[in-house]
């Protein structure tokens, strides 16, 4: 794949300047190098392979060349989005769900909240937004994305902190990489059209895995029992516990796991 042959593919599509290596250490990393020089909105940056890819908390990211879809968006949000900036993560979430939705799984795709991507309860789609300040003014946003594409993607088993699968174990057939991008990015612009009222959020409430369930919300070394109740309309996670009390968990500051698995 060149730049070239990337940036045509990807033509129907309102983007800004298209971006593609080999390789790189990480493509949130050098998106946000790119974002200081303030290139147009939907700008895309996408690497073959990552080396150093990183996930929420600093966890890394296995990318492989060839088995893997790694890329970062940059966006810059509104006033209005500016107000719920950790919803870009369930935006993201929401149209890589519906882009697989487009190649007919036979297994459920869900979210994991906040930022995973579940084919039949395996995780098989990451995403980390990073914001830039200047100040105290956003300065824009960079929207990574990973997806397990083939199984040369996933991580020894000794390393998964959750499940995981690839969508070549998934789907059958198993999409072109390229296809997969172009309908992530699609549903991501068709999205934001909706982002964030609350017929998305209703969208992307009803994509949630484990709602309804006993799970156990982790931040750092704390780690609390209850109820997944729903969420909040600024996305916060809400954990009814055995009390009666109610508890709410910011986007991006805890991890979610159901009960029977610790």
């Amino acid at each position: 794949m060149q730049q070239e042959e990337l940036a045509h593919l990807l033509d129907d599509l309102l983007l800004g300047e298209v971006r593609f290596f080999c390789e790189l250490p990480s493509t949130n990393t050098s998106a946000l190098e790119w974002l200081s020089k303030k290139p147009m909105e939907y700008s895309l940056l996408v690497a073959e392979q990552q080396t150093a890819g990183h996930g929420r908390l600093q966890r890394s990211w296995h990318a492989a060349a060839g088995a893997s879809l790694s890329f970062s968006l940059i966006v810059y949000p509104t006033p209005i989005e500016q107000a719920v900036l950790p919803l870009f993560s369930a935006l993201a979430a929401l149209a890589v769900a519906q882009a697989l939705d487009s190649f007919q799984p036979t297994k459920a795709v869900q979210i994991k909240w906040p930022n995973d991507v579940l084919l039949d309860g395996r995780k098989c789609s990451g995403i980390l937004c990073e914001a830039a300040w200047q100040a105290d003014r956003l300065a824009g946003l960079v929207v990574g994305i990973g997806v397990n594409i083939g199984k040369h993607s996933l991580p020894p088993a000794s390393d998964l902190l959750f499940p995981a699968t690839c969508l070549q174990d998934m789907l059958d057939p198993p999409p072109e990489r390229w296809e997969v991008l172009h309908h992530i990015l699609r549903n991501f612009i068709g999205l934001r059209e909706i982002f964030p009222t609350p017929l998305f959020l209703s969208q992307w409430q009803a994509r949630l895995a484990f709602l309804h369930q006993a799970v156990t919300i982790s931040n750092g070394d704390q780690k609390t029992e209850g109820i997944f109740s729903g969420t909040a309309p600024n996305g916060d996670l809400l954990l009814q516990q055995k009390s009666g009390r109610q508890l709410a968990f910011p986007l991006g500051d805890v991890s979610l796991r159901p009960l029977d698995s610790d």
